[in-house]
């Protein structure tokens, strides 16, 4: 999430995970079109409450971040939006198969670390149990992910802020004024993006091995990630 400036317009970016975020944001760093005054009092504020703030949604910033400081400049928002189930796959790669898919190893970068300094020894333990590590069973360490995981509190320790649980439009639609952010870019077709802003966007957090998506679902999880996500994929025309 960042606030910038594009020919005298004010923007606000909400990055929903696994959207190519990261490149739009540290793209527009690179640029030096970031609004260096907006951003520090938005992370001094979340700080505050010990809070992240790289994925935080439209209605907190509409209704008590611009609120509080008394911000009444018009800003327009802006996101990407990605095909739900080529997303959730993406997310599952880097939450639990980061080295199998190139990516380099974060330490300590599940905020569940800050409750339980053991949890990341828990989770794997639990799922090397289970023998969801076979490569072979890949599809059921997916399912396991989507379905429990971020779902069951009881199976591992509490405060487990999974994303799969959240549909994109819980980033982008204000429930309080039930307006939603006008400006919507695809994943699929971000060139759309670098002309509207002329830019050409970083390549970052790229997987070196790819897999398909596909290969991860079946009926079940196919079906669970339409009704998780169904208000983009109808207005979107996403499909399997």
């Amino acid at each position: 999430m960042i606030f910038f400036k594009k020919d005298s317009i004010d923007y606000c970016f909400i990055h929903i995970p696994k959207t190519a975020g990261t490149s739009f944001q540290n793209t527009i760093i690179q640029n030096k079109l970031d609004n260096k005054q907006y951003n520090l009092k938005f992370k001094n504020f979340m700080d505050k409450f010990n809070c992240k703030f790289d994925h935080t949604p439209l209605y907190f910033i509409n209704n008590y971040f611009l609120n509080e400081f008394k911000l009444q400049k018009k800003i327009e928002y802006i996101t990407i939006i990605r095909n739900p189930w080529q997303r959730l796959a993406s997310l599952f790669e880097q939450e639990l198969l980061r080295e199998s898919v190139g990516l380099h190893k974060v330490e300590k970068k599940d905020l569940r670390n800050r409750f339980n300094k053991n949890y990341e020894l828990i989770t794997k333990n639990l799922l090397n149990g289970l023998g969801f590590f076979d490569s072979n069973k890949r599809k059921d360490l997916f399912k396991f992910w989507l379905l429990y995981l971020g779902y069951n509190r009881k199976i591992l320790p509490n405060l487990n802020p999974n994303f799969n649980l959240l549909p994109q439009s819980w980033w982008f639609h204000d429930e309080l004024t039930n307006k939603s952010i006008q400006q919507t870019f695809l994943f699929e077709d971000l060139e759309s993006l670098e002309v509207s802003f002329g830019i050409k966007l970083s390549h970052e957090n790229n997987k070196t091995i790819k897999f398909d998506y596909k290969d991860y679902y079946d009926q079940e999880t196919i079906e669970y990630v339409y009704n998780l996500d169904k208000f983009v994929i109808n207005k979107y025309n996403y499909d399997f």
